[in-house]
């Protein structure tokens, strides 16, 4: 095993209700081609420290926040959510190079160089990525899932899962990362 990919707590709610008011898809294929934070949006689940929404949108706590400040994590933007005070947009600017074998890649649209559909989480690095510590936070290369409700994984060093679970974070779960033999 050389990472994980945190499995994210139900925010249990759509940042954007409707496709329509969404300025993060192409508007040809409603595909999710970035990250644009809704600022009106109000968390649900104050009891969550790192949140994902219906629509694929991942919210972290002040907690989580200060973790990452705390262990000086670089390349992660922590955008306030002003009805959510302790709450923040997350984004993962780092890449993970993880192993894309397994996953399938459905319908490719020119139109915004996306894909409708990524699905099967890797469960490999690839062959030749390294890190040169196993403190980290980064993400996948692709977004996952469907249409304009996919998001990016976020892939943690053994290091960083381990001070996660000692600082008492709780309703963070993980799946393993392992390198191919």
């Amino acid at each position: 095993m050389v990472a994980k990919i945190i499995v994210e707590t139900d925010e249990k709610g759509f940042v954007y209700p409707k496709v329509q008011e969404r300025t993060d898809i192409c508007p040809i294929c409603k595909n999710r081609i970035a990250d644009v934070a809704n600022l009106d949006y109000k968390v649900k689940n104050k009891k969550g420290n790192f949140l994902v929404s219906y629509d694929h949108y991942t919210f972290v706590s002040q907690k989580f926040k200060d973790f990452c400040e705390e262990n000086h994590y670089e390349g992660l933007e922590f955008i306030q959510l002003p009805k959510s005070p302790m709450f923040y947009y997350f984004i993962v600017h780092n890449i993970y190079e993880l192993d894309y074998k397994e996953s399938l890649f459905l319908n490719y649209r020119d139109c915004c160089g996306s894909y409708d559909e990524t699905v099967i989480t890797p469960r490999y690095c690839k062959q030749d990525f390294y890190m040169d510590t196993d403190d980290f936070i980064c993400r996948s290369e692709y977004r996952f899932a469907s249409f304009s409700n996919k998001s990016y994984l976020t892939v943690v060093g053994l290091e960083t899962a381990d001070k996660l679970k000692k600082a008492g974070f709780k309703n963070i779960y993980f799946t393993n990362v392992y390198r191919q033999d």
